[in-house]
């Protein structure tokens, strides 16, 4: 059997299912509604887009042609923050150098309702 033979055997498979699927599956039926309707937006999105440069009604003036080191901040000042050259912290006066990692404990109890034996 051809590629294109099981194609066409697939297809009447399918085709000759659709009825059954759209009466008794709502899945179904809501996602051929979304279908349908998502190729007519984009046919009609399609016809209806001739011309697709279309020109901005913003002046060219008020846009700067080249982004220089002085736009948008006072000449001479810098707007990027130095780089911190300190070792990263976790907490407060704590740094991750003398982290261990270790397994978590055999029964976690996170999470999980206190048993009435539990003071």
């Amino acid at each position: 059997m051809s590629a294109i033979a099981a194609a066409r055997a697939w297809l009447r498979r399918m085709a000759a299912a659709a009825p059954s699927a759209w009466h008794y599956d709502a899945v179904f039926r809501w996602s051929a509604i979304g279908a349908s309707a998502a190729l007519v937006l984009f046919v009609l999105r399609l016809a209806d887009s001739p011309a697709p440069n279309r020109s901005s009604p913003v002046p060219a003036t008020s846009v700067p042609t080249s982004l220089g080191p002085s736009y948008g901040a006072a000449a001479g000042s810098s707007s990027v923050p130095p780089i911190a050259t300190t070792v990263p912290k976790i907490a407060p006066g704590r740094s991750l150098d003398g982290v261990a990692i270790a397994p978590a404990p055999e029964r976690d109890p996170f999470g999980t309702i206190p048993s009435a034996t539990h003071p």
